[in-house]
């Protein structure tokens, strides 16, 4: 058979602690050192002859290649963990396209090297990675643009990479991109300028962060409406570090009708026993309805067990008729700041 490594450019990048070899250029991604070998190869291919079997079912599984397809897009086959082939079909957006490779078809390989994939945004406090999980519209994207106001570091705002060993649970961070809608932006910008006049009364804030990005310079997320691609390089953290704890977010406009001090209480936090802490990963798991159909069933729920045994996890209920990101970052903190007090006692009682 010929070989067609032998004349085709591939670019190299790294992301989710692998080295990438791709035939497509993927600029979200962070290019890899020169001369280090592949983990993963994405190659275009002709997969034309499953299209018609594709269009009858969401996807096929054929040993250990998992396809799929999005109409208008390409077919996608994912291979033991190495490699993605990539099919594109006529009139193809190539912005749509890199979409699912980073998504879905990302997700897939972590799986299939048993790499549990948790969806979620999760960002760098203190040497740890601490991961905020929840339902569409919980505001775990708004979350990590208010962290990376406040001067911290986002290992992922989509699918978190994470390895569990027998000492700790290791998170391999993403690429330096966030997916954010305009509402949270012009949101964010808000509250960066009302923090610039006002940074004595805020605990998390840092002085010195530069404002986000203009939003006319963003480029538009195809297929989501009023989302944009707003690039992350210089806050982003990527070397892997330990899983230190799990926020699952949770919209409750019940909330506001608690009362502190005289001022309503916009976020409330209920600590996860390690029971409700395994069910909250399974609940996030990226693409998790394909796992029983991967054979992946048992080996899911162990690595779960696992992992929920390793790290502390919270449900923060915010009140959803307001913008509560700076309220959750001062609430993570200092949650965070307890458990490390708590650590601290317990070592030295």
């Amino acid at each position: 058979m010929h070989d067609r490594s032998t004349h085709i450019h591939r670019v190299r990048y790294t992301a989710f602690g692998l080295r990438i070899a791709s035939e497509l250029t993927l600029p979200e991604l962070i290019p890899a050192e020169p001369g280090v070998k592949e983990d993963v190869v994405i190659r275009q291919a002709d997969l034309s002859a499953w299209r018609e079997q594709l269009e009858q079912t969401n996807f096929v599984m054929q040993g250990e290649r998992f396809m799929f397809q999005i109409p208008g897009t390409a077919i996608y086959a994912i291979r033991e963990g190495k490699e993605i082939e990539v099919s594109m079909l006529p009139g193809a957006d190539p912005d749509t396209v890199r979409l699912y490779i980073l998504g879905t078809c990302m997700g897939v390989l972590l799986l299939q090297k048993r790499t549990l994939p948790i969806h979620g945004s999760a960002v760098v406090i203190g040497g740890r990675v601490y991961a905020f999980v929840g339902e569409s519209g919980a505001g775990k994207s708004t979350l990590v643009a208010a962290f990376r106001q406040a001067g911290y570091q986002m290992v992922s705002d989509d699918v978190i990479a994470i390895n569990v060993t027998a000492s700790a649970a290791i998170v391999y961070p993403a690429y330096p991109q966030q997916k954010l809608g305009l509402e949270s932006l012009l949101q964010l910008e808000a509250l960066q300028e009302k923090h610039v006049r006002h940074k004595e009364h805020v605990l998390s804030l840092t002085d010195g962060n530069p404002a986000m990005p203009q939003y006319r310079d963003l480029r538009k997320i195809a297929g989501e409406f009023n989302k944009y691609a707003v690039p992350a390089v210089n806050e982003f953290y990527n070397d892997p570090l330990p899983l230190g704890g799990v926020f699952e977010l949770v919209n409750d406009s019940s909330n506001g009708e608690l009362m502190h001090e005289g001022e309503p209480v916009m976020v409330t936090e209920q600590p996860l026993n390690k029971l409700e802490c395994l069910h909250t990963l399974l609940q996030h798991t990226y693409r998790r309805v394909i796992i029983p159909r991967m054979g992946l069933g048992e080996w899911y729920f162990d690595t779960a067990a696992r992992m929920a045994q390793k790290v502390e996890g919270w449900r923060l209920l915010r009140d959803s008729s307001f913008f509560t990101a700076s309220e959750v970052v001062q609430r993570v903190l200092e949650l965070i700041h307890k458990e490390e007090q708590s650590y601290g006692s317990h070592e030295f009682s």
